[in-house]
């Protein structure tokens, strides 16, 4: 079943939303907006910014920092980085992967003001730590699968420097 949509105002509005709702007027008409492009048969990616729209699918859900896939809790000081550049005019940049299954919404806490294009030259870059915020196609929308194969059949191929997610 899908989570409840509602629209985000404030940033005190994403900081009080819990139970993995998914906030936005409705994120999946949200993701068609994004300048995708494609790996494989079926994986979308998007390097995008921290807006609220994208923050507001992070709290209360479980996030894996990798290398290792080591799942740890959302931390609040998270969010509020993010919130905090927003703020600034200076959104973070994020990494969104749309699979048939989930979104994934990556993220770096080590220069996050460089990610990903550092990493995708520069080997050192490539080592630091980042974190993956997963949220299943069952908590987004009973369209998500049609919107993805349509999202899908439109947009090229990703640039091939860009590592396969």
């Amino acid at each position: 079943m899908p989570g409840k949509l509602v629209h985000v105002d404030s940033w005190s509005e994403i900081e009080t939303m819990t139970e993995g709702v998914v906030k936005s007027e409705t994120f999946l008409d949200y993701l068609r907006t994004l300048p995708w492009c494609k790996q494989g048969d079926n994986i979308l990616v998007a390097v995008h910014k921290g807006t609220p729209e994208v923050l507001a699918q992070m709290p209360e859900r479980e996030v894996k920092v990798f290398p290792g896939g080591i799942a740890v809790k959302m931390q609040k000081s998270v969010i509020s980085n993010f919130q905090s550049k927003y703020d600034e005019g200076q959104p973070l940049p994020v990494v969104l992967v749309w699979k048939p299954e989930a979104v994934e919404i990556w993220y770096r806490k080590i220069k996050p003001t460089d990610f990903p294009y550092d990493a995708w030259s520069d080997t050192t870059a490539a080592a630091y730590e980042q974190e993956r915020v997963l949220i299943p196609a069952e908590e987004i929308d009973p369209q998500f699968a049609s919107a993805h194969a349509e999202v899908f059949g439109k947009v090229n191929a990703c640039p091939s420097m860009m590592p396969q997610y």
